[in-house]
């Protein structure tokens, strides 16, 4: 999921860590793509690892926050909750 929603730094041809406005920009783009997963029917959605309310949550962050590492982050917790039950 992180190759599908994040955009490298030489795709903005700015250094992302130092530019705020860089990061913005690949923020913007992360969640657009993240966006798009609420296309998908629920069965993909969870072939990916995530549910449809994830989807909806991720997209609707903040510009500051990158959507597809925050949408990674909390499936990745699901799934270890998942696992402890």
């Amino acid at each position: 999921m992180r190759d599908y929603a994040l955009t490298r730094a030489e795709d903005l041809g700015i250094a992302t860590e130092s530019n705020p406005l860089a990061r913005l920009i690949r923020n913007w783009k992360s969640r657009r793509r993240v966006a798009q997963l609420e296309a998908y029917d629920d069965y993909m959605l969870r072939d990916i690892g995530v549910t449809r309310s994830d989807v909806i949550w991720a997209a609707g962050l903040p510009l500051t926050v990158n959507a597809a590492l925050a949408l990674e982050e909390r499936s990745q917790a699901a799934r270890r909750l998942r696992r402890q039950a």
